[in-house]
């Protein structure tokens, strides 16, 4: 208990009748305890897979229908969503689980949302969007005092960030956004557009795959946004927005219900307060562990939330000096003081962060008692006093355009070498880890571009580059700008084999795009490629992928150099690793994320889906043509057919024992086609043959 593990005085004190935010935090913690006491009678039955609490489950979800019927019917459409999607990747079992009721709850911080903001019938101010954006953060407050599973926490959390590196301002490069929260927000999004609002009316379901194809690769994944349109074209919309699950208010509640919900809303409405007027803060039950520790605290010291949750506050994860600098023992800090005296405190002292340095805050620690004295738990509430006051929409603003490219919206150099510091870093602490990689490249002959057509459409072919290595990258690949027309890639758990292959990828994915309004430009980029080795540095590995890049311009741009230490060292020229361009053969190697045995069941489905033509098949190898009317919805109106080769390779499983195949592919035209045409249907066929095979960078 956490008054056995500080010194109390031999007498009774007489606590404080029970503030306002004792009594709204109050009833926080009583969610957590029937949390606990669910999980420690181990019942199955009353718990959904052991996910959440079924009790508390059906509180919260009771109260938002309370709240605000629509939003649940949002809720369960998105769970509807994403499940379905889930399934057409191959999730199953207890990960679908995670995943409805991530669903099911990811829009639970709306309670305290109040209806002014809510049902606005028009644009929210700038005030009012802080206020709005707040929601995602304050539900995750809640189900972590509910002890619900992490799984859920992570979704609910990163369904709010881009897809891309780039829109972050502290996402760490290869930590890949869950799969599961990539699904969430796509799902979100859709449904967002597909149900009439108060500011809006529906969208058409074209009109809304065209947006989300649009920001695929920034915003949202395309390889998820395209099985989405694969499974929706197969098996159609799974509901109509404006009549199916539209869920009618119930009639009669009983006044518990109404009490209950009620209660809960006031909880949200007061953790809406804490947010926006002070810096973080955290909550400490009756047996002294940390139940609560916000983004703001994450923010303010550097730790983790599954760091401290459910780790003993006694046990001193975090230090304390006061401001005099002089540190103080547990007895004396003010939550011991608060624990004897049954008195809120305030004072100002000094917290040791995560990386070792001092934070000066002003704080609060505030007792939680119940209604007859009892303590249940403490809060203590923070404001970085150094900062002057709550962070504000224009600070975070500011923090992200420092970080970021202004013309191009990608990362900037400053981010890159933050991020390759980070990557560094990692890789020294497991130098047994597969490494990371970095690939240089620049536009050829820029200066041309700008002295020919002029510096607005040298821009547009910046900017349209960036969009494309967006696009082309996988999840937790970081696109930065050097400078000028040179950018950075950086591919985390991705050995120099597949490096190349990936700079090759793009190197012809430049060649064939249009990246200006310019329609007879043709731009070309060339590549250096290197991968992480013991002793570097984030100088070294810049310096050697920028000399591969040098190499490859010498012997003639538009060509990918790999070079290693050694090779940098000694002088030694790589071969040249660019093969000549085959404008009618497009090649590419993936792993599917898929079990061996389920191969000849997937690649029928995907023929049968597809109505594509099996021209040849034989154990590891199979060839079929595609590109029919209708097969390919990006394809233009004159399309042409295409020859599939796929060899499977050897299945191996990732750190997590997920089944992988690797795949080799192999697309050539039918018949006599434009080079740019052709590079087109074999990209499309391409992409959405990887998007059927799940194939993704997956997560170790």
């Amino acid at each position: 208990m956490l008054t056995d593990e500080l010194p109390l005085p031999d007498i009774a004190v007489k606590t404080c009748h029970p503030m306002d935010s004792s009594r709204v935090l109050l009833g926080l913690l009583m969610l957590s305890e029937q949390a606990v006491e669910t999980q420690d009678a181990a019942l199955e039955s009353e718990t959904l897979d052991n996910v959440v609490s079924k009790g508390v489950f059906r509180s919260l979800f009771s109260a938002l229908h309370f709240r605000d019927v629509s939003t649940v019917r949002h809720a369960r459409r998105v769970a509807m969503l994403s499940v379905g999607m889930a399934q057409h990747l191959g999730w199953d079992g207890r990960q679908l689980k995670v995943l409805e009721v991530a669903a099911l709850l990811h829009d639970i911080g709306k309670l305290g949302v109040p209806d002014s903001i809510l049902y606005k019938p028009g644009s929210l101010s700038p005030d009012e969007t802080e206020l709005m954006a707040l929601h995602c953060g304050i539900g995750i407050d809640v189900l972590q005092a509910c002890r619900v599973d992490q799984g859920v926490l992570e979704m609910i959390a990163q369904s709010n960030t881009h897809f891309s590196a780039n829109r972050q301002l502290s996402r760490r490069l290869g930590n890949t956004l869950n799969q599961g929260a990539r699904i969430l927000a796509i799902a979100d999004a859709y449904d967002s557009l597909a149900t009439d609002q108060v500011y809006r009316e529906a969208k058409p379901h074209v009109e809304i795959m065209s947006i989300l194809m649009d920001s695929a690769g920034s915003q949202f994944d395309g390889n998820i946004v395209s099985a989405m349109a694969r499974w929706m074209e197969q098996s159609g919309v799974p509901f109509q927005p404006d009549t199916e699950m539209n869920i009618a208010p119930r009639n009669s509640t009983r006044l518990s219900e109404e009490l209950e919900a009620s209660s809960l809303c006031h909880i949200f409405s007061y953790l809406y307060l804490l947010e926006r007027l002070y810096d973080g803060f955290y909550l400490i039950n009756s047996d002294g562990r940390f139940v609560v520790w916000n983004g703001g605290a994450q923010e303010l010291f550097g730790y983790d939330a599954q760091e401290l949750l459910q780790q003993r506050w006694a046990d001193g994860a975090l230090a304390y000096r006061d401001k005099y600098d002089e540190e103080k023992p547990i007895d004396q800090l003010p939550l011991a003081s608060v624990v004897r005296t049954g008195r809120p405190q305030t004072s100002q002292m000094k917290v040791q962060q995560k990386d070792g340095g001092w934070l000066f805050v002003e704080l609060q620690t505030v007792p939680i008692v119940d209604h007859q004295g009892e303590l249940k738990g403490v809060a203590e509430i923070f404001r970085d006093i150094e900062r002057g006051g709550r962070r504000s929409g224009e600070y975070r603003e500011l923090k992200l355009a420092a970080s970021r490219d202004a013309l191009t919206n990608v990362a900037n150099r400053g981010e890159l070498e933050t991020q390759l510091a980070v990557a560094l870093a990692e890789y020294s602490k497991h130098p047994k880890a597969d490494p990371f990689s970095v690939i240089f490249l620049d536009v050829d002959h820029f200066k041309s571009v700008n002295d020919t057509h002029g510096h607005a459409v040298g821009d547009q072919v910046l900017i349209g580059m960036a969009k494309l290595l967006q696009h082309e990258m996988y999840s937790g690949e970081l696109v930065a700008r050097y400078g000028g027309e040179e950018f950075v890639v950086i591919c985390p758990d991705t050995p120099m084999s597949q490096a190349l292959s990936r700079a090759e990828r793009l190197r012809l994915a430049v060649a064939n795009a249009k990246l200006s309004e310019v329609d007879d430009l043709k731009v070309t980029s060339s590549f250096g490629v290197t991968v992480v080795e013991p002793g570097d540095s984030v100088e070294s590995i810049l310096r050697r992928a920028d000399k591969a890049l040098y190499l490859s311009k010498e012997n003639g741009r538009n060509q990918t150099t790999s070079l290693t230490n050694e090779q940098f060292n000694t002088d030694v020229v790589p071969e040249k690793k660019s093969e000549p361009t085959d404008n009618r053969c497009v090649t590419e190697s993936f792993l599917a994320c898929i079990a061996a045995d389920m191969i000849v069941y997937k690649l029928g489905g995907f023929v049968q889906g597809q109505k594509a033509k099996l021209l040849d098949v034989n154990d590891n190898c199979a060839r079929f043509r595609i590109g029919k009317r209708r097969l390919l919805s990006r394809f233009t109106s004159k399309r042409r057919p295409v020859d599939v080769k796929i060899t499977f390779g050897d299945s191996s499983q990732s750190k997590r024992g997920r089944p992988l195949v690797q795949v080799d592919v192999e697309i050539r035209p039918v018949g006599r086609v434009g080079a740019e045409k052709f590079q087109l249907n074999a990209r499309e066929a391409l992409k959405s043959l990887k998007s059927y095979f799940a194939a993704e960078k997956c997560e170790s």
